[in-house]
């Protein structure tokens, strides 16, 4: 493998991460109340280059950020948008970090981030149809009509871009979750990443039971949903990314 030196995985608070999770996988998460500037002049006091990755630009304004802090440390920080966001961002930095554990350089590990991004599957379903509403990403009568039926919405994510929202029934969230995913890999073997708003515990199991009785996981991973998922979507949601191995 090549190598470009030691090389920092750096990504932000939309991945979902824990500081737990990212700290014992070697990811760095940024702090949003501190100079990201600051920030990678501290860490490149450990590595010799950073990669940082970030959200679509659609979805996340932390790239424009992160670009304008890395401006003045020339090509030892790359900022990369990784066309995703959420428990796919977060997928792409724990993907990253393996690879550079394992010696890969910094060519090979954008290269799979970008792979990630194309291969990868990565959607919505939420429940808060008023706030979908309110973030004119639900026509209004659609979202009292969904309301009326106790309709979740499930939203595609291409290329950083939200497709148009499809009715699913509250009762068939699970369901829906893994005919998604098998729909869409057939009988691949996955890595899944799931961001969990404030659901029912119930929910979350009756999801992880779905999951591994319906597809070929290598990987299943139930974590909380980040703040910037939430802000979009609302708190009673669910994102799904999965790709694989």
């Amino acid at each position: 493998m090549e190598s470009n030196g030691i090389i920092g995985i750096v990504t932000d608070p939309g991945s979902g991460l824990t500081p737990h999770r990212a700290r014992s996988q070697n990811v760095h998460l940024l702090a949003l109340d501190r100079p990201l500037d600051e920030q990678y002049r501290n860490l490149l006091e450990h590595y010799d280059r950073l990669i940082s990755l970030h959200g679509s630009i659609n979805l996340c304004p932390m790239y424009d950020a992160a670009s304008a802090a890395a401006e003045s440390l020339g090509e030892r920080v790359q900022v990369i948008d990784t066309q995703l966001g959420s428990a796919g961002l977060g997928a792409a930095a724990l993907r990253a970090a393996e690879l550079v554990n394992r010696g890969a350089g910094e060519a090979e590990v954008i290269e799979e981030v970008q792979r990630l991004a194309s291969i990868g599957h990565l959607f919505l379903l939420t429940r808060d149809l008023d706030h979908l509403v309110e973030n004119y990403m639900l026509p209004g009568a659609l979202g009292r009509l969904g309301k009326t039926f106790g309709h979740w919405v499930l939203i595609g994510i291409e290329q950083g871009q939200m497709q148009a929202p499809r009715p699913v029934r509250s009762r068939k969230v699970p369901a829906a979750v893994a005919r998604r995913l098998k729909q869409h890999f057939g009988n691949e073997r996955l890595r899944v990443r799931v961001g969990v708003g404030d659901l029912p515990p119930s929910l979350s199991q009756e999801l992880k039971e779905t999951l591994a009785h319906s597809l070929r996981l290598e990987a299943g991973v139930l974590s909380p949903m980040d703040a910037t998922a939430r802000t979009r979507v609302g708190n009673q949601s669910l994102a799904v990314f999965a790709y694989p191995v």
